[in-house]
């Protein structure tokens, strides 16, 4: 149930964005499905693991990668981090177009997490924005409850 969550948090995050392009790390099963419903024009996944890269594929994603190879995708006008990885994490900011927004579905624990924010991040109006499953968007909580989302 918890990938389910997760699924349809990602899905509520990304609610307003239409047309554009979308990228994500480590998204498989867990973040492509709500992405796939035609809003996008181009997803692009990334991940290290090869049956998940099959299992994006056929689920619909325009590009299934190895991290190796994000130098060829995007820029994304979303982006969602499910990895744990900060390298995955500093490549969808540096992938994201200007204005765009980076979704942290991510749980780094305690650990510090180094990234690079200089004036290229500050220029290009980035939006982090933290999602967590507890919770519902802040922005969403007079219209979905934890009941509703189950």
């Amino acid at each position: 149930i918890g990938l389910l969550v997760t699924s349809i948090l990602s899905l509520q995050e990304i609610a307003s964005s239409r047309g554009g392009r979308a990228g994500g790390s480590s998204i498989s099963s867990v973040g492509i499905a709500p992405t796939t419903d035609g809003r996008f024009g181009a997803i692009s996944v990334f991940d290290t693991i090869g049956d998940r890269l099959a299992a994006a594929s056929e689920m619909g994603a325009s590009e299934a990668l190895l991290p190796s190879e994000s130098h060829t995708a995007g820029p994304f006008d979303v982006a969602i981090e499910v990895s744990g990885n900060a390298r995955a994490l500093q490549s969808a900011i540096d992938s994201t177009s200007p204005g765009g927004r980076i979704i942290v579905g991510s749980w780094y624990g305690n650990d510090d997490v180094r990234l690079k924010l200089g004036i290229d991040f500050h220029r290009s109006r980035k939006t982090i924005k933290a999602s967590q499953v507890s919770e519902i968007p802040p922005e969403l909580r007079g219209l979905w409850t934890k009941e509703r989302r189950f």
